[in-house]
């Protein structure tokens, strides 16, 4: 079995048991947890400062920030200042923001994005699918290369700042560099 037959979110998994215990005993997964959510509480996986949520977590997130007003919703992947009943909550930073999958119709549904306490979900799409996060993420981990590549790009495109990360674990625990690109 080559490291291509590995679904990304194993290879995280993995890489976090050998490279950053710290990170990897903050793992709060329930038994039979797959995919995505083997990862919850893994704190900073997501670049730059995320944390999986629970299934369980996501849902009571979800309900709570979502907003009551009825409203006629843009496509998938376009800006929003209310947080809307279409977006499910992946990972938070602690402090307000939170990274989602916008389930809104379009060309781009289900694409991750990111939601800010002050600003809400008006930078570019961070990836086109969890899948895509996920290959991502485990890519730069196992090479050290920068995530947020395709990111950048399209925010650059748009004339928007955006920033790559790498990787770093210090003393067992995973964090994200800023790099100049």
């Amino acid at each position: 079995m080559t490291e291509n037959d590995v679904q990304p979110w194993e290879r995280i998994h993995n890489w976090l048991h050998s490279n950053a215990s710290r990170t990897f005993g903050q793992i709060t997964a329930p038994p039979g947890a797959t995919g995505f959510w083997r990862l919850t509480g893994a704190r900073n996986l997501i670049p730059p400062a995320y944390t999986p949520l629970s299934a369980e977590d996501s849902n009571r997130t979800r309900i709570r920030k979502t907003t009551e007003f009825q409203v006629e919703a843009e496509p998938a992947g376009t800006t929003s200042g209310i947080f809307l009943q279409e977006f499910v909550p992946l990972a938070a930073d602690g402090m307000g923001g939170y990274v989602f999958v916008d389930e809104r119709p379009g060309p781009e549904s289900g694409c991750v994005r990111e939601w800010d306490v002050d600003e809400g979900s008006r930078l570019p799409t961070l990836w086109p699918t969890i899948d895509a996060m996920l290959a991502d993420i485990a890519h730069s981990l196992g090479t050290g290369e920068p995530a947020l590549r395709e990111h950048v790009k399209a925010a650059r495109a748009k004339f928007v700042k955006a920033v790559l990360y790498v990787p770093e674990v210090r003393d067992g625990l995973l964090s994200w560099q800023s790099v100049r690109v």
